[in-house]
Order: structure tokens, then sequence, then C-alpha cells
């Protein structure tokens, strides 16, 4: 589902390049003037990674914006695509020296690169410093300059083909940098789409250590939600991670204060028990008469996290904001698929058929059941195989096709995929 994000993204702004939109001055008027084409896409990355619109990324991580993250990641990639212009154009071979084949400046040259590039000096002072390779970093993709003798040095053969978005990704993980806004920023933009879908939502924050980020009410059926701003993990081991966070598993891990740390699950249980021994609270929240009952009573885990199954378990459902976006929005996921004469047509998905019309308790219920996104890619994913010849050996190497429902094909009087 990430990959098909991704190249979806980059389809429609080229598509939308080739059409003449002027996506460069709509850029300009809504993005930092110093972000070139490249920029600008691994801006519109990094907000569908981050599940932010590019209007939020003037957010910061580690008290630099994600705008200045990206551009900075970017000038050093474009760096490295030129000497490797000028490397392979030379009619000369290069001598085996390391400052031949590696970019190398000291700390005070770097910070005067980037501040030619349109950076504040205190901003790259600390983007220097993040990006310098040490025990905490995954791989030189994610903190490219190397410490040596003379400064620092940049592999440019490496950095020339990095992805800018899911190198910060990496970083932003394996150094821990402060997102402290984050999870604030994604509670309020949760409920403003909540609230435009016209349903009753409001965070229940009134007995401390029970905070509740979400409480929803549909047809006197309330919902709670908790809301996870987790990320989208890039290496397969963090994502399973998530899982755990979210499920739960028997490791018994201990938090800093020696207490078993409590699945997403434990706690949206725990939430709920509690505000349902205090009705009072909820009733006063929503201007309930006093002696209202809920119909029903759900519960909600919303992970920024991209889910590639179903997760639900102990009767709590387990979605990512992605999926619960169409059916708030009311977008239904559809497929254009060839008829007998020819024609495209427009099909809506199995499951998205919960997206049209009012929103209902029913809809909304059968839609989280369902989860139409991930069953629709489950349904249609291709696996792969590379087959690539060694002398004597063959080595077959599996891989998933990044666009799950690929080009449908006629075979006489047969569709198949």
């Amino acid at each position: 589902r990430l990959m098909m994000r991704e190249s979806n993204l980059y389809s429609e702004m080229h598509t939308s390049s080739k059409k003449g939109l002027k996506l460069r001055q709509w850029a300009k008027n809504r993005m930092p003037s110093y972000l070139n084409p490249e920029g600008i896409y691994s801006s519109h990355h990094l907000s569908e990674l981050e599940n932010m619109s590019p209007d939020d990324l003037h957010e910061e991580y580690g008290n630099v914006s994600l705008y200045n993250w990206v551009h900075a990641y970017q000038c050093l990639v474009e760096l490295s695509k030129e000497e490797l212009r000028k490397r392979f154009s030379s009619k000369k071979p290069i001598p085996l020296q390391v400052d031949r084949w590696l970019i190398i400046k000291s700390r005070e040259n770097w910070l005067s690169f980037f501040k030619r590039k349109g950076m504040a000096e205190d901003v790259a002072k600390k983007v220097i410093g993040y990006f310098t390779f040490n025990s905490k970093s995954h791989d030189l993709n994610d903190c490219p300059f190397i410490p040596c003798v003379d400064g620092l040095c940049l592999m440019p053969a490496l950095i020339a083909h990095s992805s800018a978005t899911r190198s910060l990704m990496s970083l932003f993980g394996s150094k821990k940098i402060s997102q402290a806004g984050k999870g604030r920023f994604h509670e309020q933009q949760f409920l403003r789409q909540v609230r435009a879908a016209g349903i009753k939502a409001s965070p229940i924050e009134t007995h401390a250590n029970f905070q509740c980020d979400c409480v929803m009410l549909i047809d006197d059926h309330l919902i709670f939600t908790e809301l996870k701003s987790n990320g989208q993990p890039i290496y397969y081991g963090k994502y399973y991670q998530q899982l755990c966070n979210i499920i739960g598993d028997s490791s018994l891990i201990y938090d800093g204060n020696n207490k078993l740390l409590r699945s997403y699950i434990e706690q949206i249980d725990r939430i709920s028990t509690h505000y349902l021994n205090h009705l009072d609270i909820i009733i006063n929240e929503f201007n309930l008469p006093v002696d209202w009952q809920p119909k029903g009573v759900h519960k909600i885990i919303v992970t920024t996290t991209m889910l590639g199954g179903k997760y639900h378990s102990d009767n709590v459902f387990v979605v990512d904001k992605y999926s619960l976006s169409s059916f708030l929005q009311r977008v239904p996921g559809v497929i254009f698929q060839n008829n007998e004469e020819g024609d495209r047509i427009k099909n809506i998905i199995d499951g998205y058929e919960h997206c049209t019309g009012e929103i209902t308790i029913e809809k909304f219920l059968n839609y989280l059941y369902c989860l139409p996104s991930v069953s629709a890619v489950r349904k249609n994913i291709k696996k792969l195989t590379y087959s690539v010849r060694f002398d004597e050996t063959l080595i077959y190497h599996p891989y998933y096709d990044s666009w799950a429902f690929g080009p449908y094909i006629r075979k006489e009087d047969e569709q198949i995929n």
C-alpha cells in the first residue's frame, strides 16, 4: 500500500506537469522558494509518509522544519549527482585517492554550503550534527556525513541514488529526533476531519491518567478512539514492532518506571471502562439528557502507520488514518476495467460502498470490519520473482508487485490480471 501511494503520487505530479497545470507555480505560492522540482516532489512524498498536507511541513522535528530537512538532504543528493556527472564526463582515469572519490569538507565549509543554499546558520548546524554518522545511525543513507581527519566526507556514489524521504524517516527514528508536537498535531487534524464529516467528537481529558484522544458519537453509539502518531516505519522490524505495540506480546517489557508497558489495546480498554463508569462526564461533554445511555460501545485504535493487514483484536478495531480518511471524506476507492466493447468502466471496489451517502453507525462498523483498502491490495497483489544467473547458479529473488492492480488484459472471452 505504501509503494502504491508513492508511485501514484509520482504519477499524479508527472501528469500534472505534462498537462501544464503549473505545479511549480502552485508550489512557489505554498512552499519555500528554495525548493527545486525534486525537493517539491520529496516534500509531497514526506507529507504522504507523515500523513500531513504539504502546508503542514513547517512543523519542526528536532527544531528543524520538515521543509528544511528535505531541502538539506536534497542538496546533498544534487551535489552528489553533479560530482558523478563530472567524474563520468572526464576522459582521464581518476586516481585511486580518497579525496578524488569522496567529497571532503571541513564542518565550516559544509556550514557555508548549506547557508548558500538558503538555510539559516543555526538550522544548518543542527542538520550537520544529525547527518553525522555515529553509533546510533542505521546506515550511510540516513547519516551521510562520515567523520574524518579533515572534517566530514560524503560518498557521492551512494547519496546520488538515495531517497531523501526514506532516508529522513530512518534518521528520525534512529537518532530519536524530537517530534514532541507531532502527536498533538495529528490529534487536532483528526478531530477536524471527524467533525467536518458531521460526526460529534471531542477529546475527554477530565481525569488525569485517563485521557481519551477522541470520543465519537454516531447514532447514539459511543466510539472511544486512541490515536497513535507512529509515522511510517521504513524497516520491516520497525513495522512488526508497531504491531506488537498495538496488539501486545508476551515479552513483558518494562518502561523507565519499572512498570510493564501496556499495549494500545490495553490502553483503550482501560480508558473506555473508566469513562463508562463515569458516564456523566460524556453526557456533559456532548450535552446529552441526564438519563442517556449508549446504544452501543466500540473501541478503535487509529495509527498513522499504514497497515498491511487486519489486526482487530479483543473487540477493538485497528485502522490507519489513510483508510479512515476515505470513509470520513466519503471518497470510495475505484478501479478502472475494460468491458467487452473495450471501454474503460469505473467500478467501486468491494467494501467502499460504505463510503457513499450519509454516515451511519452500520456503515461505519461494516467499513471497519472489511477495511477495503487492505482487502483489495491483499486480494490483487502479485508475488513475482526475478531470476538472475551467475555461471551455473540460478538465483531467485521474490518480490511483490508495487502496483497491485496491475494492467488488466483480455484473453479471448476471459478477463484476467
